[in-house]
């Protein structure tokens, strides 16, 4: 059966010993990092015990400086991609986030169904921090994700 969350729509399971749970999972890039390279490919892994199903990408990047005030939110300060543990992208090509991640206020759904992810796998993120970005800043994606859990990591009682 499929079950809307935003419009995305992932498929749940009807078995009443099967349960769904949303997780948020991310990943951070900092200026301070040893990879942070303007123009330089940075790669963060994000590991997956359960099974789940990415329904949305959201992302902001932040001026960290002195007495700058927080959120810039500049999505065109970082191109950004993600590849499956088999090397299938679901970015063919690291794109401009602002065209591929989404914010909390309107998140960056995948559509359809959603994007499976097995137990046990994991997803590499690729963010590349372009010059537009302040001197002192961080870069976080955040992977809005619904677990499908099981009989053996979840019981429903009726």
């Amino acid at each position: 059966m499929r079950f809307p969350f935003y419009p995305t729509s992932p498929f749940v399971s009807t078995n009443a010993n099967v349960a769904s749970q949303t997780r948020f999972y991310g990943a951070t890039l900092l200026s301070t990092d040893a990879d942070f390279i303007l123009g330089a490919e940075a790669i963060r892994l994000v590991q997956f015990d359960i099974p789940c199903r990415l329904v949305a990408i959201n992302g902001a990047a932040v001026d960290t400086g002195a007495g700058a005030g927080g959120v810039v939110n500049a999505l065109n300060g970082f191109l950004f991609r993600i590849e499956y543990t088999t090397g299938d992208r679901l970015n063919t090509a690291a794109r401009l986030a602002s065209t591929c991640v989404g914010t909390m206020q309107q998140p960056g759904e995948i559509g359809g169904s959603g994007y499976n992810i097995d137990s046990g796998a994991s997803l590499v993120l690729g963010i590349t921090p372009l010059v537009n970005l302040p001197a002192a800043c961080r870069i976080d994606i955040t992977l809005v994700c619904l677990e499908i859990r099981g009989q053996t990591n979840y019981n429903m009682v009726p």
